[in-house]
Protein backbone atom coordinates (compact mmCIF):
# COMPACT_ATOMS: atom_id res chain seq x y z
CA UNK A 1 0.00 0.00 0.00
CA UNK A 2 2.89 2.70 0.67
CA UNK A 3 4.18 2.33 -2.77
CA UNK A 4 0.89 2.68 -4.51
CA UNK A 5 0.42 5.94 -2.43
CA UNK A 6 4.02 7.07 -3.28
CA UNK A 7 3.29 6.52 -6.93
CA UNK A 8 0.28 9.11 -6.75
CA UNK A 9 2.28 11.85 -5.04
CA UNK A 10 3.41 14.63 -7.19
CA UNK A 11 7.13 14.61 -6.81
CA UNK A 12 8.14 16.76 -9.49
CA UNK A 13 6.27 19.81 -9.09
CA UNK A 14 7.14 20.49 -5.34
CA UNK A 15 10.88 19.24 -5.88
CA UNK A 16 11.76 21.48 -8.76
CA UNK A 17 9.70 24.41 -6.98
CA UNK A 18 11.69 24.21 -3.78
CA UNK A 19 15.02 23.57 -5.96
CA UNK A 20 14.25 27.12 -7.77
CA UNK A 21 13.43 28.88 -4.58
CA UNK A 22 16.63 27.66 -2.83
CA UNK A 23 18.76 27.91 -5.73
CA UNK A 24 17.90 31.80 -5.73
CA UNK A 25 18.20 32.47 -2.14
CA UNK A 26 21.74 30.82 -2.47
CA UNK A 27 22.51 34.14 -4.21
CA UNK A 28 22.38 36.13 -0.68
CA UNK A 29 23.01 33.86 1.31
CA UNK A 30 27.46 33.00 2.47
CA UNK A 31 28.52 30.72 0.49
CA UNK A 32 32.49 30.55 1.58
CA UNK A 33 33.89 31.40 5.03
CA UNK A 34 37.81 32.79 4.38
CA UNK A 35 39.40 34.24 7.30
CA UNK A 36 39.26 37.49 5.55
CA UNK A 37 35.98 37.56 4.37
CA UNK A 38 32.65 36.04 3.87
CA UNK A 39 31.99 35.20 0.08
CA UNK A 40 27.94 35.53 -1.15
CA UNK A 41 26.64 33.46 -3.80
CA UNK A 42 26.04 36.04 -6.39
CA UNK A 43 30.06 36.07 -6.44
CA UNK A 44 30.49 33.09 -6.99
CA UNK A 45 27.52 32.70 -9.47
CA UNK A 46 29.43 35.43 -11.73
CA UNK A 47 32.80 34.38 -11.76
CA UNK A 48 32.54 30.39 -11.02
CA UNK A 49 32.77 29.79 -14.83
CA UNK A 50 36.40 30.60 -14.37
CA UNK A 51 37.03 27.60 -12.54
CA UNK A 52 37.65 25.65 -15.71
CA UNK A 53 41.03 27.31 -15.48
CA UNK A 54 41.71 25.46 -12.27
CA UNK A 55 39.87 21.89 -13.14
CA UNK A 56 37.17 23.12 -10.73
CA UNK A 57 33.81 22.14 -12.87
CA UNK A 58 31.36 22.60 -10.00
CA UNK A 59 29.66 25.91 -11.44
CA UNK A 60 29.11 24.09 -14.98
CA UNK A 61 26.59 21.50 -12.69
CA UNK A 62 23.77 24.94 -13.08
CA UNK A 63 24.37 24.81 -16.52
CA UNK A 64 23.71 20.90 -16.63
CA UNK A 65 20.35 21.44 -14.82
CA UNK A 66 19.08 24.10 -16.75
CA UNK A 67 19.45 22.09 -19.70
CA UNK A 68 18.01 18.88 -18.09
CA UNK A 69 15.01 21.26 -16.98
CA UNK A 70 14.21 22.62 -20.30
CA UNK A 71 14.85 18.85 -22.12
CA UNK A 72 12.48 17.04 -19.40
CA UNK A 73 9.86 16.87 -21.29
CA UNK A 74 10.82 16.88 -24.93
CA UNK A 75 13.79 13.96 -24.29
CA UNK A 76 13.31 12.58 -21.17
CA UNK A 77 15.99 9.92 -21.09
CA UNK A 78 18.63 12.63 -21.87
CA UNK A 79 16.90 15.27 -19.23
CA UNK A 80 17.35 12.41 -16.94
CA UNK A 81 21.32 11.49 -17.34
CA UNK A 82 22.35 15.38 -17.90
CA UNK A 83 20.58 16.04 -14.36
CA UNK A 84 22.61 12.67 -12.76
CA UNK A 85 25.98 13.86 -14.37
CA UNK A 86 24.90 17.39 -13.11
CA UNK A 87 24.57 16.44 -9.67
CA UNK A 88 27.86 14.19 -10.24
CA UNK A 89 29.32 18.12 -11.02
CA UNK A 90 27.90 19.85 -8.20
CA UNK A 91 29.82 17.17 -5.92
CA UNK A 92 33.11 18.33 -6.95
CA UNK A 93 33.00 21.83 -5.05
CA UNK A 94 33.03 19.60 -1.76
CA UNK A 95 36.70 19.33 -2.88
CA UNK A 96 37.10 23.33 -3.03
CA UNK A 97 39.11 24.38 -0.31
CA UNK A 98 41.06 27.28 -1.58
CA UNK A 99 40.00 30.85 -3.35
CA UNK A 100 42.89 31.81 -6.09
CA UNK A 101 44.24 35.31 -6.17
CA UNK A 102 46.31 36.75 -8.18
CA UNK A 103 49.78 36.76 -5.59
CA UNK A 104 48.24 34.36 -2.97
CA UNK A 105 45.21 31.71 -2.62
CA UNK A 106 43.03 32.18 -0.23
CA UNK A 107 41.93 29.53 2.33
CA UNK A 108 38.26 28.31 2.83
CA UNK A 109 37.72 28.14 6.15
CA UNK A 110 34.15 26.54 6.08
CA UNK A 111 31.23 26.41 3.47
CA UNK A 112 28.42 28.33 4.56
CA UNK A 113 24.23 28.17 4.68
CA UNK A 114 23.78 28.97 0.50
CA UNK A 115 26.45 26.74 -0.36
CA UNK A 116 24.19 23.80 1.30
CA UNK A 117 21.18 25.80 -0.18
CA UNK A 118 23.08 25.64 -3.94
CA UNK A 119 23.95 21.73 -3.19
CA UNK A 120 20.04 21.13 -1.73
CA UNK A 121 19.15 22.78 -5.11
CA UNK A 122 20.85 20.93 -7.49
CA UNK A 123 19.63 17.55 -5.93
CA UNK A 124 16.05 18.72 -5.70
CA UNK A 125 16.32 19.93 -9.94
CA UNK A 126 17.68 16.67 -10.40
CA UNK A 127 15.10 14.72 -8.74
CA UNK A 128 12.74 16.97 -10.08
CA UNK A 129 14.04 16.08 -13.66
CA UNK A 130 14.21 12.48 -12.87
CA UNK A 131 10.24 12.22 -11.49
CA UNK A 132 9.15 14.56 -13.99
CA UNK A 133 10.14 12.53 -16.77
CA UNK A 134 8.90 9.19 -15.56
CA UNK A 135 5.35 11.66 -15.01
CA UNK A 136 5.43 12.89 -18.76
CA UNK A 137 6.12 8.94 -19.97
CA UNK A 138 2.82 7.53 -17.68
CA UNK A 139 0.74 10.64 -19.18
CA UNK A 140 2.07 9.25 -22.97
CA UNK A 141 1.11 6.11 -22.00
CA UNK A 142 -2.63 6.93 -20.58
CA UNK A 143 -3.34 9.07 -23.19
CA UNK A 144 -2.21 6.94 -26.46
CA UNK A 145 -4.40 4.42 -24.76
CA UNK A 146 -7.28 6.47 -24.64
CA UNK A 147 -6.41 7.14 -28.25
CA UNK A 148 -6.76 3.58 -29.24
CA UNK A 149 -9.62 2.88 -27.25
CA UNK A 150 -11.24 5.90 -29.28
CA UNK A 151 -10.06 4.62 -32.36
CA UNK A 152 -11.51 1.19 -31.64
CA UNK A 153 -14.97 2.08 -30.22
CA UNK A 154 -14.34 0.76 -26.66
Amino acid sequence: MPSLLLSRLPIASPALFLGGLLWVAAFWLPVFETPERTIVGYWVFATGWMGAVIFQFAWYANLLMLMAVIMMYSAPVRATLLAAFGLLVATQAFWFNTLPGTTQSTEIIEQGLGFWFWYGSIFLLGLGVVFGSDELTEQAHKASTRQAQVQHGD
